[in-house]
């Protein structure tokens, strides 16, 4: 794509942006000022909390908004007023020079037809290319965003391909027509931490190859330092903060930014102590209520004063580069606004001998039984082997991490410790009673002692009930709550989580998904279980509420002694909630032992990997240069040799395929083992002298 001469012009220009949504129950004003410029080759980063109106901001930008949405202010597409476009012209132009990257790519794509199919549709019907050039067109995209064999890609179904080359399909056909816009909403939140460190090393090279200006919307501090060269804060509908992506790091000049960086997990200081996640009090304002003669995030700064309560502020110049904040005070925000750094209240060594959860040799098998002949025979197909001899020990009062990518067996283990899936094979005991397989021939007890969050918290409530019906039932039903103290202990809960008591009578459907998980998160609290298995729990939230949720989950685990089995994808998270570390690949353990232990080195080269994908919240950090290709292997025979063997980016040779990893005692003593061949030695001088290069 050639460049432009006037590569600095901006491609699209928000002046005062306001958008209403009309509904039964009353305005909601999800965009209350809204002004951005993006120019070509240029990545803007949005960030703020659910509910701020960032996916409004981008969805407006395309003017897909339905039509209960009042629109004011202006956008203009190189210098086009969107709103004066018409119908006709305004689908021509989306795809053509305006493109979108959605969250979830499987909405995007078309299960009844073949990928490559769908991105030659997009090449016919937009640029007049016959069958031909079509698909040469589409062989070239996949192979420019990193699909190996795009020939053989362009002839599989949607359903054929991981979430990561999902989203890379996805990223191709955005890129089909050479857009002059790309809004990316969230394009790696659903992905595993290696999937998501090769989509943004894409993204960062396609801000170099293709001249696009790029919207770049997400909650995560460290996929916006990778990727962005500026950023603009939102909050409640307004731009509070704008700036280049380092100023902006080093020199927050707001109280909500300052704030939102403190919540960011961070490793423990060169002196070993761990401390306190600092975390925004209250909720965002809400978009139900009219703009007020105010500065909206005054009920929750730390340096709001009277002038705050009685004036609303607009935006200030901080420096000539750009940098503006919408704060009375900017000149006295800094990173100690929010409160001291607290140490963490270490916790007590388990004085019981019964822990709360206990697996041994813990095996689930998929499929598999049909035979050659119907009923006889050979088997045709074995199972898919998800879970093999996993063991894991949670004392009362600890909380086990479980971590690994897509395909690994996290949720598969989930699953099976609460009965939703029948293991297969192996010990299972809750407080040292035997639990049986299935939930449903568990005591009521056991049952009610055991609680699960999803990653999806729309499938877990009902789309057609008020959310407090979710917590009102686990407050009879497990937690015996007597009916006229039901409300006060459910906005209790609401209050703990951070949400606004008054959303207790609001549909799914009217939060946001980080709001639908918070709901989630108190129905399982209402229960006062011994064991919380949270799924992916807190991915879906902003570092601010995250920050909220894992501070009371470590309360709560402080004052109940309730134990956590905690799945997430986000190091940062594992690392800050976890007492051990389970590392599953390909339902085989990788490593398994005290987290302090498993997060340093030495540590197995797949945790190595894990590690080296992790995006850092400092835009000056280098990233890493370990990235594993290819996606977990779903095997229904067992592995002849090492189960890490095809992708281990630290193989030895012949023995790593022919022969089972020896189990090693790693620095963490007893408790902690590692499964490699290598020497755990020999794993320490490898990964101490790649430490140079990686921080180059």
């Amino acid at each position: 794509m050639n460049h432009a001469d006037n590569s600095d012009a901006p491609i699209i220009q928000l002046e005062n942006l306001a958008v209403t949504f009309q509904t039964p129950r009353g305005a909601f004003r999800a965009v209350r000022s809204a002004s951005l410029e993006i120019a070509r080759g240029e990545v803007v980063g949005l960030v703020g909390e659910s509910g701020c109106g960032k996916s409004t901001v981008a969805f407006a930008m395309m003017n897909y908004l339905p039509g209960t949405a009042q629109v004011e202010g202006s956008i203009r597409f190189e210098g086009m007023e969107i709103s004066d476009i018409s119908d006709s012209e305004l689908r021509e132009l989306r795809g053509n020079r305006i493109a979108m990257v959605y969250q979830d790519p499987i909405t995007s794509l078309n299960p009844s037809m073949r990928v490559g199919q769908q991105i030659e549709e997009v090449l016919k019907h937009h640029l007049d290319m016959d069958s031909e050039a079509a698909q040469r067109r589409a062989v070239e995209l996949f192979e420019s965003v990193g699909l190996a064999d795009p020939r053989r890609i362009g002839r599989r179904y949607p359903h054929q391909l991981s979430g990561g080359m999902q989203q890379r399909v996805v990223i191709a056909m955005a890129l089909a027509c050479d857009p002059h816009l790309l809004i990316m909403d969230e394009p790696t939140t659903g992905l595993d931490v290696t999937t998501e460190a090769t989509i943004l090393d894409l993204i960062v090279e396609l801000k170099d190859r293709v001249n696009a200006g790029i919207l770049f919307v997400s909650h995560n501090l460290g996929v916006i330092a990778r990727v962005a060269d500026r950023v603009a804060v939102m909050y409640a509908g307004e731009i509070v903060e704008e700036a280049p992506v380092r100023e902006l790091f080093k020199n927050p000049s707001h109280p909500y930014t300052a704030g939102l960086l403190s919540c960011v997990p961070q490793p423990p200081e060169d002196d070993g102590v761990e401390l306190q996640l600092r975390s925004i009090p209250g909720a965002v304002f809400d978009a139900q209520m009219e703009q007020v003669n105010s500065c909206l995030f005054a009920p929750r700064c730390p340096l709001a004063r009277e002038t705050c309560l009685s004036s609303t502020p607009s935006l200030a110049n901080i420096s000539a580069n750009g940098h503006t904040a919408r704060c009375f005070y900017n000149d006295e925000v800094n990173d100690g606004i929010w409160g001291d750094l607290l140490e963490r209240v270490v916790k007590p060594a388990p004085e019981e001998t019964t822990p709360a959860l206990y697996a041994e040799d813990l095996r689930k098998f998929y499929g598999g039984g049909r035979r050659k002949y119907i009923l006889f025979g050979p088997p045709v197909r074995p199972p898919v082997r998800a879970l093999v001899d996993v063991d894991m020990r949670v004392g009362g009062g600890r909380t086990l991490g479980i971590v690994g990518e897509s395909g690994s067996g996290k949720s598969t283990a989930a699953r099976a410790i609460v009965g939703l899936e029948a293991k297969d094979g192996g010990v299972l005991q809750l407080r040292g009673q035997e639990l049986e397989g299935d939930v449903g021939d568990r005591t009521e007890d056991q049952r009610s002692a055991m609680r699960m969050v999803f990653q999806n918290p729309t499938a877990s409530l009902n789309p057609k009930l008020p959310i407090k019906h979710a917590i009102t039932r686990a407050l009879r039903k497990f937690a015996g709550v007597r009916r006229g103290e039901i409300r006060e202990r459910s906005e209790e809960l609401m209050s703990s989580v951070g949400l606004d008591p008054l959303y207790l009578d609001r549909l799914p459907s009217e939060l946001s998904g980080g709001q639908q998980q918070r709901v989630a998160l108190a129905s399982a609290f209402a229960a006062n279980p011994d064991l919380v298995v949270a799924d992916e729990a807190v991915s879906a939230l902003d570092v601010s509420v995250q920050a909220q949720v894992l501070n009371l989950l470590e309360e709560r685990q402080r004052e109940t002694g309730n134990a956590y089995v905690f799945i997430t994808h986000d190091l940062g998270v594992v690392r800050y909630v976890s007492d051990d570390i389970l590392v599953l690949y390909a339902g085989h353990v990788a490593e398994y032992g005290p987290s302090e232990a498993v997060l340093s080195t030495p540590s197995h080269p797949y945790t190595e990997a894990l590690l080296s994908a992790a995006p850092v919240p400092d835009p000056d950090a280098e990233p890493t240069h370990i990235r594993l290709e290819g996606s977990v292997p779903t095997l229904r025979s067992a592995f002849k040799g090492c189960f890490f063997a095809g992708r281990c980016p630290r193989k030895i040779g012949d023995i790593c395929d022919a022969e089972p990893p020896p189990e090693q005692h790693g620095p963490g003593g007893e408790a902690h083992m590692i499964n490699c061949h290598i020497p755990v030695e020999e794993l320490e001088r490898l990964q101490r002298e790649d430490v140079p290069e990686t921080a180059a």
